[in-house]
């Protein structure tokens, strides 16, 4: 059964576009009250919703309608189908009848599948999006490998990290207005138009396939996860075709496509919808055809009990099948799903792993939670502490940046600290200055630092785009606090994701530093470079010009290093992380770099094992102890094996300063704290608070740590 059910879902993605889509229309902010009845029209339509997000693969390898499969994904179908609604249906109908306001919404998730679809496989003239990366980064440049494992492998780590509650029982399919919207598209043309049976046919195959997904994908996570840690840790969080990525973009797609609906919508040469990567002319060669092989439905449909039902009326297919009470009870419980996101990765006080070294654990069950209640917002994805009004008083900025449409760091000031009280706060009431970001995802990164020597501190913000970013300065201003515009602006070409203060030139002051592991170096893509900005009394409102700037010292032309992924200062060594690098055939083992104050390569430490990310977080106490992790590195405890588990290693920090050469992972080791759960990712941050180490683990088994 299991291996009839991988072959039906291989690289059919029904689970991630249900969750792009889902996403996408929890992003889109309306503008006026005809946009907010069009996002309800679409709310109150799951069945068809969520058919929708599937339906452009449904053809594929099914009945010989790969043709017709690849032509649902591009805006010339979307357009039609559009225009079609506009010709048949009256306008009255649009919020009011069930099945237009279904077709409405099918229309929409068959848009928010072949935007996904660019990104996700780096069509239409993109590069390094999901896909591509994926390729460089795990299978050595091979993109059909890397292919099944995204297509496959990500339902099943999808199914891993998220419960995916929201999902529809129910699918229902538009069969005779598909038909209709087809003979539309073909009208100049003999490509074949399909019948409702045949369509009936292929979409049940493929709710079939669904609904195994949803018993059995979560088991099936391990298969594909263990063979990439790009896979498991960036599927939400790539900046380039990740989950949140993609929904962004299809969100912006809404207003454009109800606008169609409204007044109609116009084809062109080429047929360009919404963004310029996503039109209708393109070299379909390479465009990858899932192999969905539909097959044994009669089989899959006794096995899961499906149920079809067909509306003559309407022209509406209706599957469903009967869940277990025990099934439906599960889900009761689960509420609203739990994600594992890069965005947890990053929250730097997780429950605290190891004293140095005597063990003991902080009870956190009297702690506040601060909540935002919108979903995705990544609410934490960055903390950061300052005295941003010069009161004595420390105050909290705590990012989110996919809260509205760029993202927002929100303030919460000293006093409302001391005033908080009861389990969960709506962090939206607490705060007086909200910082809001334009365009891309602002809050990313940030970190404390006196930009302009004033003795108060200001807030850096990094705000990556897809194909650029900037990093923001809001200063402090004495029993005023931050101001809610940036005071300066630094205009980046490539994304800053890692934001450091650190007194590079011995004046007392510290500096901004900017790590761009994402950067090309040389043209090699994603080898990293990292930049330094002086603090300064005399300053520009717009900066372009870093005083430092220090690139990989790594020229492999394969390199997706991601140089200045940490970026620590310790006495007199500068210390910058590369988790990416590989040697030889052994993938992305990492590498740590050690720099003297004149920018002078003194020692390197490299990892061994293949996907290690040696470096990927580091943390010191500045007198003893420097800890690096390996948060997807393989461990074994007696005879059993962890993939990904992650590793700490905690170093003697003298030793390590007083060396001047290549040294290998077991020079000055004091300690190693090793991982012992399957893509626990233990050490993806780390953190020294009283001289405690906090190590996050954040995708244990029994909730993240």
């Amino acid at each position: 059964m299991l291996l009839q059910f991988w072959t039906l879902v291989d690289s059919c993605g029904i689970a991630v576009h249900n969750e792009v889509t889902y996403q996408a229309l929890n992003r889109f902010k309306p503008e006026n009250e005809l946009y907010r009845t069009y996002k309800q029209t679409a709310l109150d339509s799951p069945g068809y919703s969520q058919a929708g997000s599937f339906f452009p693969d449904w053809g594929y390898n099914c009945l010989g309608y790969n043709q017709q499969s690849e032509d649902a994904h591009w805006p010339t179908f979307i357009k039609t189908a559009v225009n079609y609604v506009r010709e048949v249906y009256p306008k009255s109908e649009f919020h009011n009848n069930p099945h237009v306001k279904g077709l409405i919404s099918f229309i929409l998730s068959t848009m928010s599948h072949g935007m996904a679809d660019v990104k996700w496989h780096s069509l239409g003239g993109l590069s390094d999006y999901f896909i591509v990366a994926l390729a460089n980064s795990d299978f050595h440049g091979n993109f059909e490998e890397a292919h099944m494992a995204a297509d496959t492998g990500g339902e099943f780590t999808l199914r891993h990290s998220s419960r995916l509650s929201y999902l529809n029982e129910t699918w229902k399919v538009p069969t005779r207005d598909l038909v209709e919207i087809y003979k539309r598209l073909y009208i100049d043309s003999s490509v074949k138009i399909p019948s409702e049976k045949h369509i009936q046919y292929c979409m049940t195959a493929a709710y079939a396939a669904a609904q195994i997904n949803a018993e059995f994908g979560q088991w099936m996570f391990g298969v594909y996860g263990a063979r990439s840690p790009f896979l498991v840790e960036e599927l939400y969080d790539y900046y380039r075709g990740g989950i949140h990525d993609m929904s962004k973009s299809v969100s912006e797609c809404y207003s454009q496509m109800i606008d169609g609906f409204e007044h109609g919508i116009a084809y062109g040469q080429p047929d360009v919808l919404c963004a310029s990567y996503f039109n209708t002319l393109r070299d379909q060669s390479s465009t990858p055809q899932p192999r969905c092989l539909h097959n044994s439905i009669k089989q899959l449909k006794d096995n899961n009990k499906i149920e079809t039902e067909y509306d003559p009326a309407t022209g509406v297919l209706t599957l469903t099948t009967a869940m277990k009470n025990s099934d439906r009870q599960k889900e009761s419980q689960y509420g609203t799903p739990i994600i594992v996101t890069q965005s947890m990765y990053q929250a730097m006080l997780q429950a605290p792993f190891v004293r140095l070294f005597p063990s003991r654990c902080t009870s956190l069950e009297d702690l506040v939670t601060l909540t935002i209640p919108s979903w995705p917002s990544g609410v934490g994805h960055q903390t950061v502490l300052g005295d941003f009004g010069a009161t004595g008083q420390l105050d909290t900025a705590i990012s989110a940046p996919y809260h509205d449409k760029a993202g927002t760091v929100f303030i919460v000031n000293n006093t409302v600290q001391r005033s908080l009280s009861g389990t969960q706060q709506d962090l939206t009431k607490l705060t007086e200055t909200v910082l809001a970001g334009k365009e891309g995802t602002f809050g990313w990164a940030m970190v404390t630092v006196d930009f302009n020597q004033d003795g108060v501190d200001d807030l850096a913000v990094a705000c990556p785009t897809e194909n650029g970013g900037q990093v923001f300065i809001y200063f402090g201003q004495q029993g005023i606090g931050l101001s809610e515009e940036p005071s300066v602006q630094i205009e980046l070409p490539f994304q800053g994701t890692v934001l450091a203060a650190i007194d590079i030139d011995q004046d007392g002051h510290l500096d901004l530093v900017i790590g761009c592991p994402l950067c090309p170096s040389n043209d090699y893509l994603q080898s990293g470079i990292v930049y330094f900005f002086k603090s300064r009394r005399d300053y520009a409102s717009v900066l372009v010009q870093p005083d430092i700037i220090i690139e990989n010292p790594n020229m492999d032309p394969a390199s997706y290093d991601h140089f200045g992924e940490t970026i620590l200062l310790v006495k007199d060594m500068l210390i910058i992380s590369a988790p990416g690098y590989s040697q030889g055939r052994k993938q992305r083992v990492g590498k740590i770099y050690a720099f003297d104050r004149a920018n002078q390569l003194k020692w390197t430490m490299v990892g061994v094992r293949e996907f290690q990310q040696f470096g990927r977080a580091m943390v010191t106490d500045s007198r003893d102890i420097l800890a690096i992790s390996s948060p997807s590195e393989e461990t074994t405890i007696g005879f059993q094996r962890y993939w990904q588990a992650g590793t700490v290693r905690i170093y003697d920090l003298d030793k390590l300063l007083s060396s001047n050469q290549a040294v290998d992972m077991e020079y000055g080791l004091i300690k190693t704290l090793k991982g012992r759960t399957n893509a626990g990712h233990l050490g993806q941050s780390l953190s020294i608070v009283n001289q405690e180490l906090w190590v996050g683990e954040p995708m244990a088994e029994k909730g993240n740590r």
